[in-house]
């Protein structure tokens, strides 16, 4: 393996750190951010487990769609945001009371998971893929469209519910119901438009709803960051 790859791999680490750094100028986060940025390591485990077996099953189905839904859907989207939610819900339990105690802070600790998470998803595609430097490539993607981008939004929504006043059983719904949206559709029409015939009808269709999803990161993390800065933003 090259050294390269790898250390492209890691840039969107670097930069979303950077990111996270600006964004939350405080220096009582540190810890939280480190931790954070830690347990997102940790919770691989477990998705990683759940995705084998999820995509195991998937693979024996015969239809296209029926498949990229199992395994990118549900093996993908829905074990990945779980178990990141489950990682910010215990940074957030270790430093409520001491350190995270703004909306902003909330989000930060959600995103710090998703650097974690990222830095080893990044990795091990470079490392499993046969093309490294693509791959690499491939990923620098994940700066805007991923989960920094998906926890973000998460993050908004949790920080709504933990210290709203209104609507917290919305918020606490949308908590689940945008990320996996968002994070299934992307990957669940790159799936498909990458399986069928390329100059197949169903090929456009699929790519341009894969667009579509990117932007929807985009738009969502932008959407999310104007509201945290905006002091007139409404809850």
């Amino acid at each position: 393996m090259e050294t390269l790859p790898l250390l492209i791999s890691l840039v969107p680490t670097f930069v979303l750190l950077g990111l996270v750094g600006v964004f939350c100028l405080r220096d009582h986060m540190g810890p939280v951010i480190g931790v954070g940025v830690a347990v997102g390591v940790v919770v691989c485990i477990p998705v990683y487990l759940m995705e084998t077996v999820i995509e195991d099953f998937g693979a024996g189905l015969p239809g296209l769609y029926e498949r990229a839904f199992v395994q990118q859907v549900l093996g993908a989207s829905v074990s990945e945001e779980l178990a990141i939610f489950a990682g910010f819900v215990l940074t957030f339990t270790l430093f409520r009371k001491t350190r995270v105690k703004s909306e902003r802070e909330v989000v930060a600790a959600a995103v710090a998971v998703a650097i974690g998470f990222t830095t080893i998803e990044n990795v091990t595609a470079v490392i499993a893929s046969q093309t490294p430097m693509s791959t690499a490539v491939s990923r620098l993607l994940s700066i805007v469209a991923g989960h920094a981008s998906l926890q973000l939004m998460m993050g908004y929504f949790a920080s709504k519910f933990l210290m709203g006043n209104g609507k917290r059983l919305w918020y606490g719904c949308l908590v689940f119901i945008v990320p996996i949206t968002v994070h299934g559709w992307g990957d669940f029409s790159e799936a498909v438009f990458q399986a069928v015939d390329a100059d197949s009808p169903q090929s456009q269709w699929f790519f341009s709803a894969w667009i579509f999803g990117v932007f929807a990161y985009i738009a969502g993390a932008a959407i999310v960051l104007f509201k945290l800065n905006d002091p007139k933003a409404a809850a």
